[in-house]
């Protein structure tokens, strides 16, 4: 990508500010704890920084990376992110910084012509998708790898599930079954051993607890803290409880594994550096008619629902149909997943109710003209809504989605947490957000929320409604959510960074 690329910036400094880019900022634009985070990268050769969300870890991961490069010991850098992230965070910030200015970067996204294009640059830092990174490998081999000097994952929370290989498929008519092969993470761990360095960068290192950390902590030393083994790790420090299918914690591995890790894992908790206007939630409950509510009891019981040809074959399967039902429709078994739909047409699904559709529209009328930020989970939703509310922009449907709701030409967007989750910032655009439907993951449900509710916000306060449809499968994921969310903070306790403790290293 050409270093004359101008789109508008859309940190929190700068919006607004420097649009066309008269002036850049600098590193004395950063903030105390901000030098910390670069000197800390500087001077690490495998680290995990866990910062929170709008904390700048972009840009002091490329001040780090510059500061070395101009001392000649580094010469290129290998940066993993979310696709979005990858696309445009990662360039938009490297565009603002005067530092970062002086770096070449090339973006290995998009369709195959383009990826290979990128691949052609002479560039000190290229960008890729975590997607891509398996036709990358398998496109120039080990090899290639060892031009890197540094690998920065951006989302370690992402290496979690540490799989070396694919699972095993379900048989095909013929009865053989697909072979095994290396997984995303066990691509990402056979990158990194071409590579010295390593950066890990999160804003939610252990959404899941303990058992998360095990994949970052691989690809930091190659288990050479926590094991080489996922296995022997489980077995070391859980319990499992086969009935409820989880890894729990004896009582003794939390000091345990954090004490092992306090030297390559630093945390920095946002209440410590940055006052925020306050994030205020707000659970908005609907009742479905009693008529739906003995057919959601009923399915509840039997797993089956005859009429809609739904049936849950295990329990992990109910609790998403579940959840289904409580936003108001279900998928039968045979249109979960539908490769033509998009926002416009409608999903194969069995409508049941609109309670949550008509709660939106008091939350809209209640905004009164404010632009409003919508979560779903799943494709029925958008598709309800938009037909209701033609004049939602679905996130994605244009190139300039983040740009036009920034500058307040929208009225509502709504997007998936999984796709503008990690490092994109809407904060300029309102201070309004709406989880219509939740899912399990702590991770999407923190990313989503931080969206609005970071540094740049100019609301007194963020507004976070969450419909929930009473006496359902919705009250139960709301409270597992903030039991989850206690969790890690109890957990990043052991390895959080202070104040005083920045300016003692500085």
């Amino acid at each position: 990508m050409a270093k004359g690329d101008t789109r508008l910036y859309l940190q929190p400094e700068a919006y607004g500010l420097f649009e066309g880019f008269d002036r850049t900022l600098t590193y004395e634009d950063f903030d105390e704890y901000q030098k910390w985070m670069s000197k800390k990268l500087e001077t690490s050769k495998a680290v995990l920084l866990g910062a929170f969300m709008g904390s700048g870890k972009t840009a002091t991961t490329l001040h780090a990376f510059w500061k070395l490069w101009t001392e000649g010991k580094v010469k290129k850098a290998l940066i993993i992110a979310p696709l979005n992230v990858a696309k445009d965070t990662w360039p938009d910030e490297i565009m603002v910084w005067d530092f970062a200015r002086e770096l070449q970067y090339a973006v290995i996204v998009g369709d195959e012509e383009t990826r290979l294009r990128a691949l052609e640059e002479e560039a000190e830092l290229f960008i890729i998708n975590r997607e891509n990174l398996k036709w990358l490998y398998q496109l120039k081999g080990h090899m290639w790898f060892k031009q890197f000097d540094i690998l920065i994952y951006d989302e370690a929370s992402r290496l979690k599930g540490a799989d070396k290989k694919t699972r095993k498929g379900r048989p095909r008519k013929d009865g053989t079954v697909k072979p095994r092969s290396r997984s995303e993470f066990g691509y990402t761990a056979q990158v990194r051993r071409a590579i010295p360095r390593v950066w890990e960068l999160s804003g939610t290192p252990s959404s899941n607890g303990l058992i998360d950390l095990w994949g970052p902590g691989y690809i930091l030393d190659f288990g050479k803290r926590l094991g080489t083994s996922l296995t022997a790790f489980r077995e070391r420090w859980f319990q499992y409880d086969q009935y409820k299918r989880t890894w729990n914690p004896f009582m003794h591995s939390e000091g345990e594994i954090m004490a092992i890790l306090k030297d390559i894992m630093f945390v920095l908790r946002e209440e410590d550096y940055i006052k925020l206007p306050p994030l205020k939630v707000y659970d908005r409950f609907v009742n479905m008619e009693p008529r739906h509510m003995a057919k959601y009891r009923e399915f509840q019981r039997t797993l089956a629902l005859e009429e809609y040809d739904v049936e849950a074959v295990n329990k992990g399967v109910l609790s998403n149909k579940l959840l289904q039902f409580s936003n108001g429709s279900i998928y039968s078994d045979a249109d979960m997943d539908d490769p033509d739909w998009t926002p416009t047409t409608p999903p194969k699904a069995n409508h049941i109710h609109d309670r949550k559709l008509e709660e939106l529209g008091s939350i809209f009328e209640e905004a009164n003209g404010a632009p409003v930020l919508i979560a779903y989970t799943f494709k029925f939703d958008v598709h309800a809504i938009k037909k209701k509310y033609p004049w939602v922009r679905v996130y994605g449907e244009t190139p300039n989605d983040l740009k036009d709701w920034n500058q307040g030409k929208l009225k509502a967007m709504i997007l998936h947490p999984a796709s503008a989750g990690h490092g994109l910032n809407f904060q300029h655009g309102s201070n309004i957000a709406v989880w219509y439907g939740l899912n399990w993951s702590l991770e999407l449900y923190q990313q989503f929320n931080k969206r609005l509710h970071r540094r740049g916000q100019k609301g007194e306060s963020v507004k976070l409604y969450r419909i929930l449809t009473r006496d359902t499968h919705d009250e139960w994921v709301a409270e597992t959510l903030e039991n989850k969310a206690a969790t890690q903070d109890q957990i990043v306790e052991y390895v959080r960074v202070s104040m005083s403790q920045i300016r003692e290293d500085m």
